[in-house]
């Protein structure tokens, strides 16, 4: 059915003309972030560029970017435009846009890509595959141990967000093994999170993969430094938001992995029979400027095995 298709050009036509590249193609894509974040900006760039490398440039499918507000409802509109025009495919970045197309379709191949832990999540479905964002919680928190012996750690998260919870419940797993307890911090939005981690009478914290979190995350890590309290996360833009450990997924390789995933679908491939691919390239860094914040001493070994020192 074309109908759609010309749709979808109608509804986009004011934004790729003014980019001069509204031409028809043969297959469309439509791509969902989860939030307006550096980690899937960068991902997405990486997605298209390794697509047009495995023959799918814009001569063969028209791309469409939705960065929704980071709540339900914008997750719901932005995937049900692409549903009802009948991508080819849809590309969604991050959990909560991932399961919001797979709860508006179920004939349409869905590819996501920065989801921690897709079987926890519950993102594989017989129409989806995609690439799971998901390294060692344990070596992030012993790590962190390392740097600070704390014991109370305040873990921010977003009961939204599917994967947000899921980082929540893994902290939680290894809370006894290396000797602390968790505070759990509920917030919907960096500003909630700001004033309950002030409140929160930990000596660390820990910042899940929430968009409607790390959108404002420089303020939650300031909030947390005026308290003495170090920070940590497994992604990477939230790294340079101020926190003083990182251990994250190349932003670049989650795209050009999902990029593999969808040209294998757009050359006839089925979703059902693509594996979840999995991080190779994973970065831990160390911000020593936020150490001497709070009056921390970085070991060595934390330092020579950091892959990126910010200073």
């Amino acid at each position: 059915m074309r109908l759609g298709k010309t749709a979808l050009f109608v509804f986009f036509a004011v934004a790729f003309w003014a980019s001069g590249v509204a031409h028809a193609a043969d297959k469309t894509v439509g791509v969902v972030l989860t939030g307006d974040l550096a980690r899937y900006r960068e991902a997405n760039k990486a997605f298209q560029s390794a697509l047009a490398k495995a023959g799918f440039d814009q001569s063969k499918v028209q791309i469409f970017v939705q960065t929704p507000n980071p709540d339900a409802m914008s997750w719901t509109n932005s995937v049900r435009k692409f549903v009802g025009v009948e991508a080819d495919v849809i590309v969604a970045f991050g959990a909560p846009a991932t399961l919001a197309a797979l709860k508006e379709t179920s004939s349409i191949p869905v590819v996501f890509s920065y989801v921690y832990d897709p079987d926890s999540c519950g993102v594989k479905r017989h129409n989806s595959t995609g690439v799971s964002s998901k390294v060692p919680m344990v070596t992030l928190l012993k790590t962190l141990k390392s740097i600070t012996p704390f014991n109370k750690l305040a873990v921010i998260y977003n009961p939204g967000e599917k994967d947000s919870v899921v980082q929540l419940e893994d902290v939680k797993k290894n809370a006894a093994a290396l000797g602390f307890q968790v505070v759990e911090v509920s917030a919907k939005s960096s500003g909630e999170a700001k004033g309950k981690v002030a409140k929160s009478g930990a000596d660390c914290v820990y910042i899940t993969c929430s968009a409607a979190v790390d959108m404002g995350a420089s303020g939650v890590v300031s909030a947390a430094h005026k308290g003495k309290m170090p920070t940590a996360t497994l992604e990477d833009d939230v790294a340079d938001a101020g926190v003083l450990l990182a251990l994250a997924p190349s932003a670049s390789e989650q795209g050009e992995l999902a990029a593999k995933q969808v040209a294998k679908i757009l050359k006839g491939g089925s979703p059902s029979e693509q594996a979840v691919e999995n991080p190779k390239k994973v970065d831990l860094v160390v911000n020593l400027k936020a150490a001497g914040t709070l009056d921390l001493k970085v070991p060595f070994d934390v330092l020579n095995a950091a892959t990126r020192v910010i200073k």
